[in-house]
């Protein structure tokens, strides 16, 4: 057939063309401004002026850096985020006792290494990882199901 050539198309090709804003990692300003708060968060909870969104602050930061590393970004030992989860469900239990929103002395140090690697994460990770990742999180938190951690499979 003459004039139907078949046009070949490269795996991925149907791929929308990113934006070179989603190309590059976040502005530092706003991954400092982001840093800032975490690090707030994880201070204000070892102490007694924690509340309900400091905590909510905290997971959210450290399933971001769960995901963010499942996409390449990072290589903190899955124990951790491990910790990071019993740390926090910890603190719901003692905050529906005690009304208290509390991280404990020997579950802070965990948080804050996650919280390292997540600060890393921002300034280093192009926007459109982080943009999946925060979708990750959000699809996590509208569901009802148990947590996102899922151990690698060992080789």
């Amino acid at each position: 057939m003459a004039g139907s050539k078949r046009k070949v198309t490269r795996p991925g090709a149907n791929r929308k063309t990113l934006s070179k804003s989603l190309l590059l990692p976040m502005p530092a300003q706003s991954a400092r401004e982001l840093s800032l708060a975490h690090h707030l968060a994880l201070a204000a909870c070892r102490s007694d002026s924690g509340n309900r969104h400091q905590i909510n602050e905290l997971v959210r930061s450290v399933y971001m850096a769960y995901f963010l590393q499942r996409m390449g970004f990072g290589d903190m030992p899955f124990e951790c985020y491990e910790h990071a989860e019993a740390a926090f469900e910890n603190a719901l239990a003692v905050a529906a006792k005690s009304a208290q929103w509390m991280i404990s002395e020997q579950d802070a140090p965990v948080i804050e290494r996650l919280l390292a690697l997540h600060d890393r994460q921002l300034s280093e990770a192009p926007m459109h990882w982080v943009v999946e990742a925060e979708k990750q999180l959000r699809q996590f938190l509208a569901g009802t199901g148990v947590s996102p951690l899922v151990r690698p499979k060992s080789d």
